[in-house]
């Protein structure tokens, strides 16, 4: 394709003509497919909870409910009440968040793979013949888990990462350890829950004005491993038409600006985050029609749903190559190319503190968003 046609087609999109398309295109199940549809839960966030109290004087007590479990699940048509099994009708995340389930077995030497899925889904293996969890089996103590969070609602990040953080608690503390493997919108559940809902030890030496207090990450996570993250944001969020696509309430909410500013990024609490992504090819395409009407609307080098500021954890939102001032429709960049299509590039900025990139060369040239899923699994050979 000519390198000129993308921004004049770009400039049709202002008009809408390309947003008709976007909006009526239908999505067809691929691998990494990255799910549709709210889904209720059994999570809740504090701010959603309330106060019960009964009693008086010093006889009065009261109790914060901190989730839906013993009732109707919350934003969805599913049940977090003992018998739900039974029914068959539970919410994704009532075994974790209502009975303590984890598959695996706290402070007992285990490494713990743990796998946290994208925007719109409920957990990593979404019944794709090409999705599945790591294979261990060859590392001793090693166990692998689908963590059930899910990720639909308008604060999805913020439940999944609460339901992430139970897990962490449950897995990767005392003699345990971990290594979280995410996708998509799952860097920024992993962020969120390192930044915001981090479980620390105080430990203090010395006494009185020599007394030093530190405070430690309790969760032993090991590293981060990151396929097609969505922590810098998807311009696809600024964009109506993306919510009726992937018919789920968070994916209007995951755009640049609130991706960037709903955590710090920075902090990662010493945990190495370490990054693998892609992009399409602007004349292969993608055999996903969803994703290659996506192409038009992101920065030039993207996978169809996000761009390589997302994907490579830059700390500003890069459009093109260079200063980072040749943006979205604006005309002066007409013809400008970029030849640079290595993820690792300097050209597309700085990463953020304590986040790296797992492979510099092309190694995923032309792999789409859903492709990208098991990318990183299949390079560790799992």
């Amino acid at each position: 394709m000519n390198p000129i046609i993308k921004p004049q087609i770009k400039a049709l999109a202002v008009s809408g003509i390309l947003l008709v398309m976007l909006a009526f295109v239908v999505t067809p199940v691929v691998a990494g497919q990255i799910g549709g549809g709210n889904q209720g839960r059994c999570e809740m966030l504090e701010s959603e909870g309330t106060r019960i109290c009964t009693g008086k004087g010093k006889k009065r007590s009261c109790e914060v409910i901190s989730s839906y479990c013993g009732g109707a699940g919350g934003g969805g048509d599913c049940s977090c009440a003992d018998g739900c099994e039974a029914s068959e009708n539970c919410c994704a995340d009532y075994a974790p968040v209502c009975k303590g389930e984890f598959d695996c077995s706290s402070d007992s030497g285990q490494i713990a793979f743990l796998h946290v899925g994208g925007m719109c889904s409920v957990n990593w293996d979404q019944s794709d013949p090409f999705d599945r969890l790591a294979d261990v089996s060859g590392i001793s103590g090693a166990v692998a888990i689908d963590v059930k969070a899910v990720q639909t609602s308008a604060v999805g990040t913020q439940v999944a990462a609460k339901t992430l953080g139970r897990y962490l608690d449950a897995c990767c503390t005392d003699s345990n350890s971990c290594i979280i493997y995410n996708y998509s919108n799952g860097d920024n559940v992993v962020g969120f829950a390192l930044d915001q809902l981090a479980s620390t030890t105080r430990t203090c030496t010395g006494r009185g004005k020599k007394r030093v207090c530190e405070e430690e990450l309790a969760w032993n996570i090991m590293e981060v491993r990151t396929s097609a993250g969505n922590g810098g944001g998807s311009e696809l969020s600024n964009w109506g038409s993306l919510a009726s696509l992937f018919a789920c309430d968070l994916a209007p909410e995951i755009g640049p600006s609130n991706a960037r500013n709903l955590y710090d990024h920075n902090n990662t609490r010493g945990v190495p985050v370490i990054h693998l992504g892609g992009f399409l090819d602007q004349t292969s395409g993608s055999d996903d029609v969803t994703l290659n009407a996506g192409w038009w609307f992101l920065p030039w080098h993207n996978d169809g749903a996000v761009g390589y500021h997302s994907a490579g954890a830059r700390n500003s939102t890069v459009e093109w190559c260079g200063d980072g001032n040749n943006l979205s429709w604006d005309w002066d960049y007409l013809g400008y190319w970029c030849q640079d299509e290595d993820l690792c590039s300097s050209q597309y900025g700085t990463l953020f503190q304590g986040h790296q990139m797992a492979f510099c060369p092309m190694l995923m040239e032309n792999t789409d968003h859903y492709d990208q899923k098991m990318s990183y699994i299949l390079m560790m050979n799992q």
